[in-house]
């Protein structure tokens, strides 16, 4: 009778123990808004950070996605117990402009066996009518507008849209701007018909520096050169 006691206890707890004893994958974020994305801009990359918070080794099995301009790269050496691991999808909005959601499946030996990531945005449509939309230029670098409005960076940011219109790469190589701004350039080399961004952001602890006159001035890596005028509009 003991016995048939015994081998009941085991037969009750053997699942559960062999559960908790699994991997458990556990994702910082499951889903990515990467914002706009220029079409012209290259491909574009997120990172999505997890923890095997399980006891037992995370063996990552595949990954599939339902579209061929989004690619998966990881690991495939297994993760121990808390340790850490990162997912890279990198996405490429070449020739699909609009909104976009792109699904990422994830299979593991893991509890849940599966997790479904995402990333989501907005590519923006390259240029129809580049003399048009981009009428200021810095050799072959040209520019959507020559003014910073400082009303508009005060309350979020502005963002000068950039396209290289030459045969070689370019680079901004140096930007000399007041200390109340900061200015950031992606990416960082423009190739042929790229597009890129300065991302202009107020610094309100210096705006005790702002002055009439002041503009932002950008060296390329052709030597030449574009100055922006600073609107207080």
């Amino acid at each position: 009778m003991l016995t048939k006691i015994f081998l009941y206890c085991i037969l009750l707890f053997t699942p559960t123990l062999l559960v908790a004893q699994r991997a458990k994958i556990s994702f910082e974020k499951t889903t990515f808004d990467m914002g706009f994305v220029l079409e012209n801009g290259g491909k574009v990359t997120h990172h999505f950070k997890f923890i095997n918070k399980g006891k037992a080794p995370l063996l990552i099995k595949y990954i599939e996605t339902t579209c061929g301009c989004t690619t998966p790269k990881w690991n495939k050496r297994p993760i121990l117990p808390r340790d850490s691991g990162i997912i890279s999808v990198t996405f490429n909005p070449k020739d699909r402009p609009g909104v976009f959601s792109k699904k990422i499946i994830v299979y593991t030996n893991a509890t849940p066996p599966n997790t479904v990531l995402r990333l989501e945005g907005e590519v923006i449509a390259k240029p129809t009518d580049i003399p048009k939309e981009y009428p200021f230029t810095a050799g072959d670098l040209r520019i959507n507008t020559d003014t910073i409005h400082l009303k508009q960076v005060e309350t979020k940011q502005q963002i000068i849209n950039l396209i290289n219109t030459g045969k070689k790469n370019i680079s901004i190589v140096s930007i000399l701007k007041p200390d109340y701004l900061e200015i950031n350039c992606t990416p960082l080399s423009l190739e042929k018909e790229m597009m890129g961004n300065l991302i202009i952001r107020y610094l309100p602890q210096h705006a005790d520096k702002i002055k009439p006159g002041d503009h932002v001035l950008i060296n390329t890596s052709q030597g030449s050169s574009y100055k922006f005028t600073i609107s207080p509009n």
